[in-house]
């Protein structure tokens, strides 16, 4: 399992990176807003190395079954579309339960580059357009990486706790984005891993999470949270 733990943690020291020298680096150099400079670092400097080294582990198994099985790319059957719609209905509630437990405490929900997003309207409107680049980077590399190859890796090994193991490490990717974002994100956490290991396809992990990502991003940019 180290290689594979090796991967989130990797990932998350990127992360940190990103966060707490290369956005501000960035934005004191050039004035560019916080978000935009994320979106702009961390599709070379934390996604592309996941991905990479995703693909280098699943290149380095043997006998492998055709890529749709062993990536569980298959399509979604009645059964796994109503698991996915619950496990968003559950997580999208139980995200919100937890944006109002940290309102309460007084804890920043919004990573750092994101704590004093203005709305993305006229002359912002770029920021918007690069988000429709970044988003479906960040949505399916994660997942091919977490879900897709690392997932079934960490179920040979770890069999039916495969997925708490895959939650815990993903929680350590996201720690530099502060102890708010990690408790309003604690749902998906969970039932990302938890929803894609027992149904056993890849592309309900894409739909939880891009689900409430997406409108999540989506608010931020029009300035209702």
């Amino acid at each position: 399992m180290f290689p594979d733990a090796l991967v989130f943690v990797g990932g998350a020291i990127l992360v940190g990176g990103v966060v707490h020298v290369g956005i501000p680096a960035l934005s004191a150099a050039t004035g560019m807003d916080g978000m935009a400079a994320w979106m702009l670092l961390s599709v070379p400097l934390v996604f592309t190395p996941i991905i990479v080294a995703g693909l280098l582990l699943l290149r380095s198994e043997p006998d492998r079954p055709p890529w749709v099985v062993r990536l569980r790319l298959q399509g979604p059957s009645k059964q796994d579309w109503a698991w996915g719609l619950m496990g968003l209905l559950g997580v999208g509630v139980g995200s919100g339960v937890m944006f109002l437990v940290c309102n309460q405490a007084g804890l920043d929900t919004n990573p750092p580059f994101a704590r004093h997003l203005q709305p993305m309207t006229g002359e912002r409107l770029w920021m918007f357009f690069v988000w429709l680049v970044y988003w479906p980077i960040n949505i399916l590399g994660e997942n091919l990486a977490w879900r897709a190859i690392i997932l079934p890796r960490m179920e040979q090994r770890l069999g039916r706790t495969a997925w708490a193991w895959n939650a815990a490490l993903w929680g350590v990717f996201h720690t530099a984005f502060g102890l708010g974002n990690l408790l309003v994100l604690l749902p998906s956490l969970l039932g990302v891993p938890f929803v894609s290991q027992k149904r056993k396809n890849t592309w309900l992990a894409v739909l939880l999470h891009a689900g409430l990502s997406g409108p999540g991003f989506v608010a931020l940019a029009l300035g209702l949270v």
